[in-house]
């Protein structure tokens, strides 16, 4: 795991999709989706989307998640859900937190118009420092980072510019070829 560096395996920027970060949540939603026809029926779809400057920059990162819950505003009546995800909320508190807030019982026409009207640097996620890996620094420093914060990716730098994206699934099926070749 030392010897594998992380340029080895990460997918470069370029090859991943992106949106300004003035784009609406629909044309991110389009972005992705786009990007994801590509793929066909192969499995390890791009799960986000990164958010770049007027100059280009990456700033932040959209996913699948995020843009899920900012279509069914009643989430922001919930709070940040972040800490149910540890708290091992039962079923029945989920159903309950789902009937409450009414959550995803708005009429497909409404999402439209939320999608329209939303801005990606309005859900956007600034990544936190864990969340970046230097692009010479090996597999088992990625992984490290990876477990520790819980990360479906990380994002790989360049001299402090962002060049590419590791996912976990990559740095996974690195760690399987391993154990398993010869």
């Amino acid at each position: 795991m030392k010897t594998r560096s992380v340029r080895e395996l990460m997918v470069p920027v370029s090859k991943y999709s992106s949106v300004p970060e003035n784009a609406t949540l629909a044309e991110a939603l389009k972005a992705l989706e786009d990007e994801n026809m590509h793929y066909g029926d192969r499995p390890y779809r791009h799960a986000s989307l990164v958010v770049v400057d007027k100059q280009g920059r990456a700033v932040g990162r959209v996913s699948q998640i995020d843009i899920m819950r900012a279509l069914e505003p009643g989430y922001s009546e919930v709070g940040d859900t972040r800490w149910m995800e540890r708290s091992g909320l039962t079923r029945r508190m989920l159903i309950t937190i789902r009937e409450q807030f009414n959550l995803w019982e708005q009429p497909v026409e409404e999402m439209r118009k939320t999608m329209e009207g939303l801005k990606v640097s309005e859900i956007m996620q600034v990544p936190s420092e864990g969340e970046f890996v230097d692009e010479l620094d090996t597999l088992n420093i990625a992984m490290h980072r990876i477990v520790m914060g819980r990360h479906h990716s990380l994002l790989v730098t360049q001299n402090g510019k962002i060049v590419g994206i590791l996912r976990s699934t990559d740095a996974f099926n690195a760690l399987y070829d391993m154990i398993f070749s010869k």
